[in-house]
C-alpha cells in the first residue's frame, strides 16, 4: 500500500487533533515534527512517540518527507507554504489559509506551477449533514435560495487569549473570532449558496483585553442572488451552537451544532432530511475538539495526494472565506462595501 509522509510544521492544539486523525489513516505516516518553540516541540514528541527535526531546513531537505501539514500561527502559513513548495513538497494548511490574501494567490500559483498538491482544512464540509445539504441545494430542492445566514456565537476566556502570544493579534492571528472561530461556517455557507459576491460589515472588541474584534456582523451578497447574515463572537455567555439558516422558495433547513434540525421543505418528508444529533464541532466555551470531521477530510486529501488529483478544498477553494473575512475587515475599516474578485 502506497503512504503519504508527512511531516507536522507546528505542534499547537490542533495539531493534536491531526495527529490523532492521521493515526487511523493506513495511507498517512507520519515522518516527524518541528516547531518554532523546541521546549514544546519535545514536549509534543515525546507524548506522540515521533522525531523532531533540528530546523525547517532539514524538514525540506528530507526525502522521505512528501508533505507538510502546518498548524503554524496564520501569519505564518504561506511564507513556510512558500518554502515546502519550492522543496517539491505538497501541503496541508490548516484554516485560515493565511491573513493575506495576495500571499495566498501567489501559493496557489506555485503550487500549481510545480505540480504540488495544496489543501487546506475545513473540516465542516465533510459531515453527513452538510453533505446532504449541499447536494440538495445544488438539485434545487430548496428553490430559488434568497437569504443565508451563519451565526456563531461562542464564547473564549482570557486564558484562551493568554494560551498563546499570536491569539487576538492584527501581526500574527490577522483577526479575532470571525477569522478564527467563524470562519468555519462562513465557509460552509459560503460553499452553499456558491461563492461571494460583496460584504459590509462591521467589527468591535466588545469584553475581551485583545488587539482584534471578538464581535463582528456582516450582510454578505452571494454568487447565487441570496444575502445573508454574518454573527460570530467569542465575547457571547454562556455560549450556543453554531448556526446556519437557509431560506428559499420551496422551505427552509436549519443546521445547529454540525446536524440538520429542520428541513422544512415542499415535498420532502422532514424525518428522512434531520440528522440525528451525534456530530459535533466542538464545546462552545473551548478550542478543544472532536477529530472525527478531520479524519474524514485528511483522508481525502491524502488519497488525492497520493493519486496525484486535486483534494475537494484546494488553495482556490480555501482562500474563499478568507477573502469574505478580510472584506469585512476592510468594511469595518472604510464603512464601504466591499466586492469580492472584481465583481463590481
Amino acid at each position: 500500500m502506497k503512504q503519504l509522509n508527512i511531516a507536522f510544521i507546528g505542534c499547537s492544539q490542533i495539531a493534536r487533533t491531526h495527529l490523532m486523525a492521521l493515526k487511523e489513516i493506513p495511507e498517512a505516516n507520519i515522518c516527524g515534527v518541528w516547531n518554532r518553540t523546541p521546549a514544546r516541540m519535545a514536549e509534543f514528541a515525546d507524548k506522540y512517540q515521533v522525531k523532531t527535526y533540528p530546523d525547517y531546513q532539514a524538514v525540506l531537505n528530507d526525502p522521505m518527507v512528501d508533505a507538510v501539514l502546518i498548524t503554524l500561527a496564520p501569519g505564518l502559513h504561506v511564507d513556510y507554504a512558500l518554502q515546502a513548495a519550492a522543496a517539491g513538497k505538497h501541503i496541508i494548511l490548516e484554516k485560515p489559509m493565511d491573513i493575506d490574501v495576495a500571499k495566498c494567490f501567489r501559493l496557489i500559483e506555485a503550487c500549481r506551477k510545480n505540480k504540488l498538491g495544496l489543501a487546506v482544512i475545513y473540516q465542516n464540509r465533510y459531515t453527513v449533514a452538510a453533505r446532504k445539504v449541499k447536494e440538495a441545494l445544488d438539485q434545487g430542492v430548496l428553490g430559488k435560495v434568497f437569504l443565508a445566514d451563519a451565526y456563531v456565537k461562542w464564547y473564549r476566556s482570557p486564558e484562551y487569549y493568554k494560551s498563546g502570544q499570536w491569539r487576538g493579534t492584527w501581526e500574527m492571528e490577522g483577526g479575532g473570532a470571525l477569522i478564527n472561530q467563524a470562519i468555519h461556517t462562513i465557509d460552509l455557507v459560503q460553499w452553499f449558496m456558491g461563492g461571494a459576491v460583496s460584504v459590509q460589515g462591521m467589527i468591535r472588541t466588545a469584553s475581551h483585553a485583545i488587539q482584534t474584534e471578538d464581535l463582528g456582523i456582516a450582510v454578505v451578497e452571494y454568487a447565487n442572488g441570496a444575502i445573508g447574515v454574518i454573527e460570530g463572537s467569542t465575547a457571547i455567555t454562556p455560549g450556543y451552537k453554531e448556526r446556519v439558516e437557509l431560506h428559499g422558495t420551496k422551505g427552509s433547513i436549519i443546521l445547529e451544532g454540525g446536524n440538520i434540525k429542520e428541513w422544512k421543505v415542499e415535498g420532502c418528508r422532514e424525518e428522512e432530511w434531520v440528522t440525528p444529533e451525534k456530530v459535533s464541532y466542538g464545546d462552545t466555551k473551548s478550542p478543544a475538539i472532536s477529530y472525527v470531521n478531520h479524519k474524514t477530510q485528511l483522508e481525502e486529501i491524502v488519497r488525492a495526494f497520493i493519486e496525484g488529483r486535486d483534494p475537494q478544498v484546494t488553495g482556490e477553494e480555501g482562500v474563499k472565506s478568507l477573502q469574505i473575512v478580510c472584506g469585512i475587515y476592510e468594511s469595518s475599516r472604510t464603512g464601504q462595501r466591499i466586492w469580492l474578485n472584481g465583481t463590481k
